[in-house]
């Protein structure tokens, strides 16, 4: 988990800096670090926010964690950066796995369970 953690925070932080992202300087947290809470979120506290803001907290990943309202303002106002950073993520997976094929059938198939007793 530590290391995911590591490179979630790279990841955010080049994709920030190769797109010339400005922050003001009176910020006490990142964009970065804010994008960072929101993945580890997901990824390992089931969605909620205030669980990974703690963790993140407690263990000095975030030594400047703001608090849960601002938080929030801030997440808001980075939503755009989400999609940006998915985006890249998607085209560099496919560069990657040029020669991958994917098949994907939508077709419904009917399922049912037999039981016995």
């Amino acid at each position: 988990m530590d290391t995911q953690i590591i490179v979630v925070l790279c990841l955010c932080a080049d994709m920030l800096k190769s797109l010339h992202h400005y922050e003001d300087r009176q910020c006490q947290m990142s964009d970065a670090e804010v994008m960072t809470t929101a993945i580890i979120a997901m990824l390992y506290f089931k969605g909620n926010f205030r669980l990974a803001s703690q963790y993140l907290y407690e263990h000095r990943y975030i030594p400047n964690m703001v608090s849960k309202s601002r938080f929030n303002r801030r997440l808001h106002r980075i939503a755009d950066l989400f999609l940006t950073l998915f985006l890249r993520l998607g085209e560099t997976w496919k560069k990657l796995n040029e020669k991958s094929v994917y098949v994907i059938d939508s077709y419904p198939i009917a399922f049912y369970a037999i039981t016995t007793a």
